[in-house]
């Protein structure tokens, strides 16, 4: 990886400072939890809503009163939240429109006042003079039904747009995670990311939640990265206007992305060919790396299949351990399960671990935690429901990265929901997955995934491409066998 530190994030969020659900509190404590960074976008207005039958525009109505009463309170939460170098809290709104498509407001400073306006334009001179980002989202439902409207794009203060959330995928329109969870129909062509960089029009890709149960980064509905030269809200807000991030939809997945030497979101001047070049750690095998070049997938790189047990132990490895599943809505038994429960390696030591939080069922008091112990050991408190799960996966997981060997060991004592030990040598892991149950159907289970070699989810490569005549995009997509996928900002060639 190059010299830029990683930090991961989510910049639009909702709770009951709106017409969601979760104090802000909650959400920043949550936040902190397992992101480096969030900000919170309260619903503010909508001056085209429709009227809807029933009455039913009430819930949007009441959610923007709720954020206008409450504003002062959040803005001192926001205010109180920031932790330059450990955690950093940005306060924003979401605007919405039927014809402009929404837009996230994200303000560098504290304690900066909500805006109200039909104009596009005088939102983004409004942000212009806090020198705050305007983030259109879920760019790709159809015109009229709040997907992106690009004749009003600017990059004065739209450095990036958001191309994944909890909506979905709004790269392209033959892309995997379609737009249905939501009213607004399927993904049109024409709104996509896709098409936006085809017009001409030059932004970075993050990706964010969008999630309204008061859960930032809320595990498969979107997440952001940026590389940073200083852990700091000039250093994230720097990262963002110079493009320097990529979208995620939960995975951690770290990436590096360069084309003649230039990041990812650069500008910059070229002849009559370019090298990209990547370097990708995942947190499951990879499945593809594709870089894309005005539209085209131009190269392929694929990583190792199969990696021989000894090769594998000699470089750090991962290992995924997943809790909850129990049963499903059809059983009336849609009951919260609390998980208490202590990992240890022997021998060997946890380099890193990677939460991937679910954000149901919703809950004011309950909190996911965990906690080192020592260099090789972890406790875990968590939490699991199927009730409103995010597209019915009501698990919760944890992804460790271990120095370890063939002969070492993954010790697991739970306390709740039941007390219960085991022991998963990762010479079995290697050949594949330990399941365990709390108990007889239909209780709660957990499991141990296969191990994952360095070799199996990770990849460098670099290749050569031409350029054309007048200005041309290339950004980099990549995909795990587990389905979450990554893509890194394009660079852009000859717009200056």
């Amino acid at each position: 990886m190059s010299g830029w530190q990683i930090l991961y994030g989510d910049i639009h969020n909702h709770n009951a400072h709106g017409y969601g659900v979760g104090s802000i509190e909650r959400s920043l404590d949550i936040a902190r939890t397992h992101l480096d960074f969030f900000a919170f976008t309260g619903h503010s207005s909508w001056h085209d809503m429709p009227a809807m039958e029933g009455q039913r525009e009430r819930h949007w109505i009441d959610g923007f009163r709720r954020l206008k009463d409450t504003w002062p309170r959040v803005q001192q939460v926001i205010a109180d939240g920031n932790r330059d170098g450990a955690f950093c809290a940005f306060l924003g709104f979401e605007w919405h429109s039927s014809h402009w498509g929404d837009q996230c407001v994200v303000f560098p400073r504290d304690h900066r006042p909500l805006h109200y306006t039909a104009d596009p334009g005088q939102l983004r001179r409004f942000c212009a003079e806090e020198g705050a980002l305007m983030i259109p989202h879920h760019l790709a439902y159809p015109g009229g039904s709040r997907g992106v409207n690009w004749e009003c794009f600017h990059e004065e203060c739209t450095p990036v747009v958001e191309v994944y959330s909890e909506h979905g995928n709004g790269e392209d329109d033959r892309g995997p995670l379609t737009y249905f969870s939501h009213s607004m129909g399927g993904r049109q062509t024409s709104n996509t990311a896709a098409a936006g960089l085809k017009a001409g029009l030059r932004f970075g890709f993050v990706g964010s939640s969008d999630d309204h149960a008061g859960f930032p980064g809320a595990y498969g509905e979107g997440l952001m990265a940026a590389l940073v030269r200083d852990f700091s809200r000039e250093g994230i807000f720097e990262a963002i206007r110079s493009r320097r991030t990529y979208a995620l939809t939960g995975d951690r997945i770290e990436v590096d992305f360069s084309v003649d030497g230039a990041p990812m979101g650069s500008t910059i001047s070229a002849g009559s060919q370019v090298e990209a070049a990547f370097s990708v750690r995942g947190r499951d095998e990879i499945d593809v790396v594709e870089v894309i070049q005005d539209g085209a997938i131009v190269h392929r790189a694929f990583a190792a299949q199969a990696v021989p047990e000894h090769d594998a132990f000699a470089q750090p490895v991962q290992v995924r351990l997943e809790w909850g599943w129990g049963p499903w809505g059809a059983l009336a038994l849609d009951r919260i399960c609390d998980w208490a429960m202590e990992l240890r390696v022997e021998p060997g030591r946890i380099l890193r671990f990677f939460p991937c939080l679910q954000s149901m069922p919703f809950d004011e008091q309950r909190r996911h935690r965990f906690g080192r112990l020592g260099e090789d050991g972890l406790a875990i408190r968590s939490y699991t429901a199927r009730q409103n799960a995010y597209r019915e996966n009501p698990n919760q997981s944890v992804v460790l990265e271990l120095q370890a060997g063939p002969d070492s060991v993954l010790h697991l004592a739970l306390s709740e929901p039941v007390a219960q030990e085991s022991s998963s040598p990762l010479a079995r892991l290697f050949e594949g997955s330990h399941n365990l149950f709390t108990g007889g159907f239909p209780k709660e289970g957990y499991q141990w995934h296969r191990l994952l070699p360095l070799a199996a989810s990770s990849l460098s490569g670099r290749c050569t491409l031409a350029v054309p005549d007048g200005r041309s995009h290339v950004y980099l997509r990549v995909r795990q066998r587990n389905g979450h996928v990554a893509w890194a900002s394009p660079v852009f060639l000859n717009y200056r």
